[in-house]
């Protein structure tokens, strides 16, 4: 058997970094040219014109299935208990397409058509159950259901395809599905959303809820969530989006990874969709995340809202905290003030 030549590994240690080097010299400079680009396609002047042009651009980013009817099947309401002013029921909603989603609603007992209607997310391994102060005593959400609750509002938390498999079982992969989804032209950003529109439709068809007075918050993927939904869907009148807000191209998930964004809806972009709507933004200064751009971020979101003449309608609260809800209610207390 003829013998080979071979060569320690180390030969082109220099060469791999090199390939290394050079795609991120070259991402950079591609980066660059896209935030000019974004800039052209982002003008104020063109979204004061017509805001639906960039809202109906953003859908088809995030993409499949936003497009799709949506229609409720059936909904199974399965009363837990009153507890204090509210009472909690589980909700089972089945699409017409087969789609599945359940979550918690707290209705408040007094007031019912007249409260405050929000939309509670949650974030990354975590359950409806967990940010309703449920299971594990709320962990860092800090109770921000039931503080909702307590100042009067009825709150609706969807499941998300989020829950920590080795604390909750039922085993899944989120980054498969949303492969497939991209496959198909989507992504499970459009999914999700898909699922709670559908959901906020039956609240709606149904008239229990005050149609004027629909809020969304949310933390970490919930914060994300909260953002994307209220840019897609105008009749919530205002967001509360905490620990997430930041420069995504900083820090990279592919689930909140979409074809074209940075030429034309980064984390800014997606914010400056609900203005004129009120908007507040937070972070702990301690959070990983506010050390990846998200002062910078919030910086351009006050600017846009300033320059259409809203200003009051933007606030950014920095707290002293780590990835966690504000402990203290300026953002909650924002929330229902832009409510009522």
């Amino acid at each position: 058997m003829s013998k080979y030549y071979s060569e320690d590994v180390v030969k082109d240690t220099a060469s791999r970094q090199k390939i290394l080097d050079s795609v991120d010299k070259f991402l950079e400079k591609k980066r660059q040219e896209a935030t000019k680009k974004r800039a052209n396609f982002f003008k104020l002047e063109d979204y004061v014109k017509n805001p639906e042009i960039y809202r109906n651009k953003f859908i088809d980013m995030l993409g499949f299935p936003l497009r799709e009817r949506r229609g409720i099947k059936s909904v199974e309401e399965e009363f837990v208990l009153r507890d204090n002013n509210v009472d909690i029921f589980r909700l089972h909603f089945t699409f017409n397409n087969g789609l599945y989603l359940y979550g918690l609603y707290f209705q408040q007992v007094q007031n019912t058509s007249s409260a405050p209607f929000i939309v509670g997310l949650h974030g990354g391994w975590g359950t409806c159950e967990l940010v309703s102060s449920i299971q594990f005593d709320s962990s860092n959400y800090n109770h921000l259901v039931r503080r909702i609750t307590d100042k009067g509002a009825s709150v609706f938390v969807p499941q998300l395809l989020l829950w920590n498999v080795d604390c909750y079982g039922n085993k899944y992969d989120r980054v498969e599905i949303d492969c497939k989804l991209k496959e198909l032209g989507g992504s499970v950003t459009a999914l999700e959303i898909y699922l709670i529109r559908g959901a906020l439709d039956w609240f709606i068809e149904n008239g229990n809820i005050n149609k004027d007075k629909i809020g969304v918050a949310g933390m970490s993927y919930g914060g994300m969530y909260a953002l994307h939904l209220t840019a897609c869907d105008e009749r919530i009148k205002a967001c509360y989006s905490s620990s997430w807000m930041c420069d995504v191209f900083e820090w990279l998930k592919p689930d909140w990874t979409y074809k074209n964004a940075q030429k034309t809806f980064t984390a800014v972009e997606t914010a400056c969709l609900i203005s004129p709507r009120p908007l507040v933004v937070s972070m702990g200064n301690r959070d990983e995340y506010w050390k990846k751009g998200c002062v910078k971020a919030c910086a351009e979101v006050a600017s846009f809202y300033k320059q259409m003449g809203f200003e009051e309608n933007f606030k950014y609260v920095e707290f002293d905290g780590v990835h966690e809800i504000d402990k203290d209610d300026e953002e909650i207390d924002f929330l229902f003030n832009a409510l009522s």
